[in-house]
């Protein structure tokens, strides 16, 4: 059984909260997660954040979800996931799977086309989201500043003006592979604050900065000509947002932009850590062909113009009806 939180739930969530798995690594680093926190902010102001709250049907395991929706488009982020079994088994990762079964048809239901989840690269919680039907879209490398560079430099970036939104969406859509844009479509611009650089008339590169209590997130899109100014770029933005030792700069590389890694380097990011971004759809295609059309057009007395005589249809294709709970999607992996 799963359902939406409420109050009563209140100390499920704190007392499992201890023990879960944050699934989403920029609300990882750069807040202080507080899942029973989240889950009442959320239920009393609104937002995208849900909580659902899970109970096996033997009732010998509980567990929650944290999911955000994106915003205009219908998939959703897996934020914060725990589980707790009351008798420990030599299989007892398996009891994830339930729950995890059931926060897919629960998004289904709601619309949700798919979910994603960022799982470190070497850990047991990628080979568990394999098992629940998950897979691998792209892998991702997280970048840390603490300390700004001797020598700041001044560029001339400009805040994201709405005019620029057209060229940031086709510099995003010439850079993300089209796996990705599946389930993430459109780039970060309905909160925190974005950066633009032209040269001309022609937009080189977007940079969208998230802050939180514990750090600063960032995610960068420079078209691939403009590799030269890379560097210059990124010590234009650490001169508006410097780091502090306690309050570091992240910087998140997808794989398809693993070029940048050197000019994080060598303006003094370390790596940090290495993630699997991993996704499952909730529908799934289906082949259903539709009745053929020639009796319910001649019943119809459906005309040709010219000659006034009644025309049979030709055979109709089979088409398709798509949706369908609970898939079990092919695409190819580390793309």
């Amino acid at each position: 059984m799963i359902r939406s939180f409420d109050l009563r739930d209140c100390a499920i969530i704190y007392r499992l909260s201890p023990q879960g798995i944050p699934l989403n690594m920029e609300m990882a680093l750069i807040t202080h997660t507080y899942p029973l926190r989240e889950a009442l902010y959320h239920m009393v102001r609104g937002g995208h954040t849900t909580t659902y709250v899970w109970k096996s049907s033997e009732r010998d395991s509980t567990g929650f979800v944290q999911l955000r929706v994106r915003e205009g488009v219908p998939h959703a982020q897996l934020l914060f996931i725990s589980n707790y079994q009351e008798q420990l088994t030599a299989d007892s990762t398996l009891s994830w799977l339930p729950l995890l079964e059931a926060i897919t048809a629960e998004a289904g239901r709601h619309g949700i086309l798919s979910l994603e989840a960022e799982v470190e690269e070497d850990g047991d919680e990628l080979l568990l989201l394999r098992e629940a039907g998950f897979v691998v879209y792209t892998r991702q490398d997280i970048w840390q500043l603490t300390t700004p560079p001797a020598n700041p430099i001044d560029l001339p970036l400009q805040p994201r003006q709405s005019q620029d939104d057209w060229d940031i969406q086709l510099l995003y859509a010439n850079i993300v592979p089209r796996l990705i844009q599946q389930v993430e479509p459109h780039p970060p611009l309905s909160h925190g604050e974005s950066w633009v650089l032209r040269e001309g008339d022609e937009l080189v590169a977007f940079a969208h900065i998230t802050t939180g209590s514990a750090g600063a997130w960032w995610q960068l899109f420079l078209h691939p000509n403009a590799q030269a100014t890379a560097e210059t770029l990124i010590q234009a933005l650490i001169q508006r947002h410097p780091p502090q030792p306690d309050y570091p700069i992240y910087c998140c590389v997808r794989r398809y932009q693993s070029w940048l890694e050197r000019p994080l380097e060598k303006v003094g990011f370390h790596h940090n850590s290495s993630q699997a971004v991993m996704v499952k759809h909730t529908v799934q295609r289906i082949e259903r062909p539709v009745s053929d059309l020639s009796a319910l057009m001649e019943a119809k007395a459906v005309t040709n113009g010219q000659t006034g005589v009644v025309q049979r249809s030709q055979q109709v294709a089979p088409r398709s009806k798509f949706f369908k709970t609970n898939p079990h999607q092919q695409p190819d992996e580390d793309k």
